[in-house]
């Protein structure tokens, strides 16, 4: 067997503080560790990688037990030095026709159990035997730890995991990229992506290698091209071996135009939601279009290159919110795109019944009530001559009907509280309540209108 090279030694004083003693257990660890103690002998349990090409050195990891280095202890000092060098270790090829031993650079103690080790290049192809010396001198051999498979022919292979396939972009999108490549047992010593449109612009990322036979990359860049023209998106990634042996995939993607967002129409509605919105701008006609109101998304019930028509979401609060338009990846916005406004809600009528002629005064008590936008219903039938007074209260001139009736607020830019109860009752005796037209207790119908104050007009004060 041919003579292996002295280990390499490289000392770390491990300082004691003053004026600390070394202790009996100490002494005896370091005689030990000095060869003079009857510890285990080590083992060996794998050598990992287990095969590699021989284009470049290779890195190791000596996996085993009993892994123990020599401390020098100076006893008048207080102090030790680490030797973690005192390791050797070799290959021995299988082959007793014509017996390899190669050496292994730099072995380096790690732990008791761990070794680290790098296999020169040009290691001849073969099974090899793996044996470590410690440093006392005991040494121990792990039969067909190793193979090395000459020189590395084959390029890695190169995926591209994401985007999916049939994913459309706008330009200046965030493109998250994944892509990954497999070398066997050799070693990518780099990574590259490249993603380009079809007018010339470019990006491009080194992705991380750390010297193993796989690496995995995962970054972000934004689409390159021209904001208002429809493209193609080109992603091309190529990893290469020691062996300079280069891989390389690529996949192509829909490049859009950029959307605009110029305007939306009406700019107000019910925080119930279903407002019909139609939104004005440019480059909408993708499939993969949202609509969002303060984040929450909404209904696109139809749209073109330029528009889209959607319908609210419902909002817990009212306020003005943002809107935001979002195609192929690229968001525009606007910050004050759309104010909810509460649904009027009806809470108490005066008086809370009448002759079914109606034409008697009424005044409806409620919330959140808009001048021209709120109407009060009996039923289907509208509240006659009303007249705004403030936010809580509506007042004007009953309609006709029959049986009970719910009095209902709807406004025609926040809509109706759904299912609304408060009730009002048609009596056809108006001498029994306070519509009572004279000192006989009669008085319904058209006496109750003049009660009123009503003119020809049918209104209080109408010309």
């Amino acid at each position: 067997m041919p003579a292996m090279p002295a280990a390499r030694r490289s000392g770390t004083p491990l300082r004691f503080p003053a004026p600390t003693r070394l202790t009996a257990a100490f002494l005896l660890g370091a005689a030990a560790g000095c060869g003079l103690g009857g510890d285990a002998a080590p083992s060996l349990a794998k050598l990992m990688p287990s095969a590699g090409y021989d284009d470049a050195p290779l890195a190791l990891a000596i996996l085993g037990a009993n892994f123990r280095p020599i401390y020098h202890v100076d006893a008048h000092s207080g102090s030790a030095t680490l030797d973690s060098g005192g390791f050797r270790a070799w290959l021995t090829s299988n082959d007793s026709r014509s017996r390899v031993v190669v050496g292994l650079d730099t072995v380096v103690w790690q732990s008791v159990g761990l070794l680290a080790a790098e296999l020169p290049a040009g290691t001849p192809a073969g099974p090899y035997d793996l044996t470590v010396s410690d440093p006392r001198g005991r040494s121990v051999t792990l039969p067909s730890a190793f193979e090395s498979l000459g020189p590395d022919v084959s390029a890695p292979l190169v995926r591209i995991v994401s985007p999916a396939m049939g994913t459309s972009f706008a330009v200046g999108a965030s493109v998250r990229i994944v892509a990954t490549a497999e070398d066997g047992a050799g070693t990518i010593t780099g990574m590259t992506a490249v993603m380009s449109s079809g007018s010339g612009a470019q990006q491009t990322f080194s992705c991380p290698v750390t010297g193993g036979a796989t690496v995995s990359c995962a970054f972000t860049l934004p689409a390159p091209g021209a904001a208002s023209t429809t493209d193609e998106l080109t992603i091309d990634v190529s990893a290469t071996d020691a062996a300079g042996q280069v891989g390389d995939a690529r996949a192509q993607f829909n490049l859009v135009r950029a959307p605009a967002f110029d305007s939306l129409s009406p700019a107000s509605g019910s925080t119930l939601g279903e407002t019909q919105v139609y939104i004005e701008g440019a480059g909408l006609m993708q499939t993969a279009v949202e609509v969002r109101f303060d984040g929450i998304p909404a209904l696109v019930r139809s749209q073109g290159p330029n528009f889209l028509q959607v319908s609210t979401p419902a909002h817990p609060l009212p306020g003005t919110v943002p809107v935001s338009v979002t195609v192929a990846g690229v968001t525009v916005q606007k910050d004050a795109g759309f104010t909810y406004v509460l649904p009027p809600l009806v809470q108490k009528i005066v008086p809370t019944f009448g002759p079914a002629a109606g034409g008697f005064p009424v005044t409806v008590i409620g919330d959140n009530f808009v001048p021209q936008t709120t109407q009060i219903y009996f039923g289907t039938a509208p509240l006659r001559c009303p007249r705004y007074i403030n936010g809580n209260r509506i007042e004007g001139i009953a309609p006709a009907g029959m049986g009970t009736q719910a009095v209902i607020a709807d406004d025609s830019v926040s809509g109706s509280v759904p299912n609304q109860t408060v009730p009002f009752r048609y009596v056809q005796d108006a001498g029994a309540g306070p519509f009572d037209g004279g000192a006989d207790g009669g008085g319904a119908g058209t006496d109750a209108a003049a009660d009123a104050g009503l003119d020809d007009a049918g209104c209080p004060g109408a010309p």
